[in-house]
């Protein structure tokens, strides 16, 4: 009992901070309400549900629905914010982007949990936890009309990847499994933020010859 409590903390934990960066792109982007609660909406799910797709058993929110609920409590939150204290900015570049850090180093490392307790090889759970984590911000930015983070250079998909490599390694080396999840979350949440503070970024075909 106690795994599965610290698993639905993590989960939740997740799907507040990705909700939250869908609502907030979706009020940068002028959407009206419905559309914030849209984008919220899909961006907590979307990529858990890419990976339960891959993964095959069934989608896990059509079993359980309350993630929607927490999407849907979460941009009715940033809705009342934006419309009676705009002052607080809830659709700053700032909150999108450390939102967006911490619900992908928390569906990394979920999305790596539940793919070998399927049974998947190592190497596939990697990349079905960072599908996971980049999954639904990459829809999230398509229907906001914004490019994909994961596609615009600054250093993202490699978070993720170091932070299900780490916790691959972890799990191999039986570590308490909570233990080795928080560690991965808090290592691809660093990496994540310290791309965005010093702007790591990949380097582009050509650049050096420009420069």
């Amino acid at each position: 009992m106690p795994d599965i409590d610290a698993f639905a903390g993590l989960q939740l934990v997740g799907l507040v901070a990705f909700a939250l960066s869908g609502a907030a792109v979706a009020v940068r982007a002028g959407m009206d309400w419905l559309g914030i609660v849209v984008l919220a909406t899909i961006t907590s799910i979307g990529g858990g549900t890419i990976r339960d797709l891959l993964i095959g058993g069934g989608v896990g929110w059509v079993a359980e629905p309350w993630p929607i609920w927490v999407a849907l409590g979460t941009s009715v939150v940033v809705i009342a914010i934006s419309h009676w204290s705009p002052q607080h900015e809830p659709d700053s570049l700032r909150v999108v982007l450390v939102a967006d850090a911490a619900g992908l180093a928390v569906f990394t490392v979920l999305g790596t949990t539940l793919a070998l307790s399927a049974g998947v090889e190592r190497d596939v759970a990697v990349l079905l936890g960072v599908v996971s984590g980049v999954g639904g911000g990459v829809v999230r930015d398509v229907l906001a009309g914004q490019r994909p983070l994961v596609l615009v250079g600054q250093v993202y998909a490699l978070t993720a990847i170091a932070g299900a490599v780490l916790f691959v390694a972890l799990d191999a080396a039986d570590l308490d499994r909570d233990l080795a999840r928080w560690s991965a979350v808090a290592v691809t949440f660093v990496l994540r933020v310290l791309a965005i503070r010093f702007d790591w970024t990949l380097p582009r075909p050509g650049s050096a010859e420009r420069a």
